[in-house]
């Protein structure tokens, strides 16, 4: 069975198919995510192309639900769940941290992933390798100011995620940077992660993003709300 993967929780959205033996075929979106809405159908026909497939031949959609990008979390998720209702094929919802973690050497156990949640706070979650050597999180994934989780950092984590593609200066004496390669979240590796059992089917009508706080926009339109009252 052909598996699909849909990574566009960043700017470097990606899109990749595989069928279970090998390393998955990818290709980017290119650098932009507000264009991901207008790329994403057109690379997922000339990937085909490419491999003499049809749309039909896909069993199973799989896509990065966050955290990551408001907008591009949904471009992502109205994408496989539009893909899944007109195939009629399985979808699932792959946690965007465990796919970078995923990505980690096989060489560590644990890791912790980090991604810029704005005004100056992280997304921040813990992984670690289970009994069958594979990936899973050690509680739920949290916000935390950064200033606050460089203090907390006992200077022996490894780390790894998008979020250090803008703080990785300020971590760089002091903490286990993991390969800058492997911080951003791949396609290849969300459909990878489909594969497991332990990762359930996802329903296709009621699949959301991971939204782990509101937008910039919502938040100042509570503020204005609740100042007028």
């Amino acid at each position: 069975m052909w598996s699909l993967g849909l990574e566009t929780s960043t700017r470097r959205g990606s899109v990749a198919i595989w069928n279970g033996q090998g390393v998955p075929l990818e290709r980017s979106l290119g650098a932009q995510s507000q264009k991901h809405a207008t790329t994403i159908f057109q690379v997922l026909d000339e990937l085909l192309k490419e491999q003499n497939l049809k749309p039909a031949d896909i069993g199973r959609v799989a896509v990065s639900i966050g955290p990551g990008s408001f907008t591009g979390l949904r471009i992502g998720v109205v994408a496989a769940k539009t893909l899944a209702y007109s195939l009629g094929c399985e979808v699932k919802a792959i946690d965007t941290f465990l796919a970078v973690a995923h990505q980690s050497p096989t060489t560590i156990d644990a890791v912790t992933i980090i991604g810029d949640a704005q005004r100056g706070d992280l997304f921040v979650g813990d992984f670690e390798r289970n009994d069958a050597a594979e990936w899973a999180p050690i509680g739920k994934i949290r916000i935390e100011s950064a200033q606050s989780f460089e203090n907390s950092l006992a200077g022996n984590e490894s780390l790894s995620g998008p979020g250090l593609t803008r703080y990785s200066s300020q971590l760089l004496d002091r903490e286990r940077l993991l390969e800058d390669s492997i911080y951003i979240p791949s396609a290849s590796a969300i459909c990878e992660l489909s594969a497991r059992e332990d990762i359930p089917l996802a329903d296709c009508w009621s699949l959301e993003p991971l939204y782990l706080r509101k937008s910039s926009a919502e938040e100042k339109w509570d503020q204005k709300q609740s100042e007028s009252v």
